[in-house]
């Protein structure tokens, strides 16, 4: 276990019959893991994934081994629930995105301001982004991805809250070590994200961002998951109780 990794503890709240879930893998199976990603056993005897540890310069990425079978409109519900813990001296950074793509399931890119991401095309993801960048609006904001671009589209910050450095134990700041609940749905036109900070109660959206999933991506199925970077500042990436239906 990597110097500075605690595995939290997390509440489960009640979800619909789902096409996949983290506990249904166990500890590897149907998931293929990159980079400096690990998937542990958690307190509760299921499975904790590790993203990136507390360690400068890292990458990781997690996702489905076989690509998922969507309709015609892609639409689907996920539902985790994430920490961000242990920062480093230089700050919490930089944070995490969840993914569908069609590259692959190894699929990983760059650390830092990368996000892991960086170039996975074709691809349409969700960042939680918890350090500020040239191109970003601050650090600690949520916004759409594209096509491996790190260009925000609709960023929004979680509950106002900015200026998170140091963040650990303020509320609403991402890299604040508590356990973060997020929802996110697609209808077939808007991509939905709540987000909610120590909370199992899903509060209301943050964002409703209008986008053509199956256009961006030119086929029925995609690979999904997660990825995250560190740089100089880094963080625990943890991801727990992944439900995908």
């Amino acid at each position: 276990m990597h110097r500075g990794f605690r595995i939290p503890r997390y509440a489960l709240p009640a979800v619909a019959a789902c096409l996949l879930s983290i506990q249904a893998f166990g500890a590897t199976s149907g998931l293929t893991v990159n980079g400096s990603a690990k998937i542990f056993t958690g307190p509760g005897g299921g499975p904790v994934i590790l993203l990136t540890p507390a360690q400068q310069s890292q990458a990781g990425s997690v996702f489905t081994t076989n690509s998922i079978v969507f309709d015609s409109t892609y639409t689907f519900a996920t539902f985790f629930q994430f920490k961000m813990t242990d920062p480093g001296y230089y700050g919490a950074s930089d944070g995490m995105t969840f993914v569908l793509q069609t590259q692959g399931a190894s699929a990983i890119a760059a650390n830092g301001g990368d996000l892991g991401y960086a170039g996975i095309t074709p691809s349409v993801a969700v960042e939680f982004d918890t350090w500020q960048n040239p191109f970003d609006i601050n650090d600690n904001h949520v916004a759409i991805l594209t096509n491996g671009q790190m260009n925000d589209l609709d960023p929004r910050t979680p509950y106002g809250v900015t200026n998170c450095q140091p963040s650990t134990g303020v509320f609403g700041c991402m890299s604040n070590g508590d356990t973060w609940s997020v929802w996110i749905d697609y209808d077939g036109t808007n991509l939905r994200v709540a987000i909610a900070d120590n909370s199992t109660t899903r509060p209301a959206d943050l964002m409703s961002y209008p986008i053509d999933i199956p256009s961006i991506l030119g086929q029925s199925s995609a690979f999904v998951g997660f990825t995250a970077g560190t740089g100089a500042g880094f963080e625990n990436h943890v991801i727990a109780n992944w439900k995908f239906h």
